[in-house]
């Protein structure tokens, strides 16, 4: 794979692509000038590469263009993906901290809490796809990201395996489901376990996004951690779908308020 043997650099754009992306990335936030970056965008997706090498954050990343809404964010309008969810996580953590990123895909959000290199994070980033950890494994590589540890697991109600189903199209829709379906098997665990294991006693902010399976993760782990170790904020994803009615009830029991709706996330801290 071209993420393991080729150096960051070596598809880097041509100098026209590389202003026109930069006036792309220059883009101030708002919902109109989100609109406009959303167009601006569209004769470059016509003509790069289906693999390229950009600076975002600072930070020198490999992406795909193609196959992954989160990569195509990170590479054309990084400023806009999830910007209020990165603010508030990054006003909230402080040095020395834990974060917690389950669902990482690419690994959009564990990238921007090591960008922010001052404070000296511990960041575990989950991520059970093959394909995606090869291509968020090189960026922490070619970035000596050495606070930022990936773990290709899934994890859940119990210890076992299961079956990852991949997203068609977008690699950010990937479900995992039981071992009894044929497929690639990988491990599954609780997050209390995973903490114990690794000594983290306590985790301070995480953002969840697994596709409707939060509960199964998040609900073992409030009721076998303390509540004053239980993370002070989480981002996840809580559209008007009927099943995430219960995963707000859920975090709203274990002691959590919604402080900001954003337009696909919840971002809820203890009360």
């Amino acid at each position: 794979m071209t993420e393991r043997n080729v150096n960051w650099g070596s598809y880097r754009l041509g100098a026209w692509s590389q202003r026109y992306l930069s006036m792309c990335h220059a883009m101030p936030t708002g919902k109109l000038m989100r609109r406009l970056t959303f167009w601006l965008r569209k004769p470059l997706k016509m003509v790069i590469g289906e693999e390229v090498d950009v600076v975002v954050w600072g930070l020198k990343l490999r992406l795909k263009s193609k196959g992954n809404l989160s990569e195509q964010r990170l590479i054309f309008m990084p400023q806009f993906l999830d910007h209020d969810e990165r603010q508030l996580l990054r006003d909230e953590i402080q040095d020395g901290e834990v974060f917690l990123d389950i669902g990482a895909n690419v690994g959009a959000y564990s990238l921007w809490m090591a960008s922010q290199k001052e404070k000296n994070l511990r960041i575990e980033a989950f991520e059970p796809d093959d394909a995606l950890c090869r291509r968020l494994s090189f960026n922490i590589e070619q970035n000596q990201l050495n606070n930022l540890h990936l773990r290709r697991i899934a994890l859940g109600r119990e210890e076992g395996e299961v079956v990852l189903v991949k997203g068609v199209g977008n690699s950010g829709e990937n479900q995992v489901v039981s071992a009894s379906e044929h497929g690639e098997r990988i491990r599954i665990c609780k997050l209390s376990t995973f903490l114990e294991e690794n000594g983290i006693p306590r985790v301070h902010c995480m953002k969840i996004d697994v596709e409707g399976m939060e509960n199964e993760i998040l609900e073992p782990y409030f009721l076998e951690t303390k509540a004053t170790d239980l993370p002070r904020m989480i981002v996840c994803e809580v559209l008007a779908h009927a099943e995430n009615s219960a995963l707000i009830r859920l975090l709203e029991r274990s002691g959590y308020r919604l402080q900001k709706r954003c337009r696909m996330n919840g971002v809820f801290v203890r009360a």
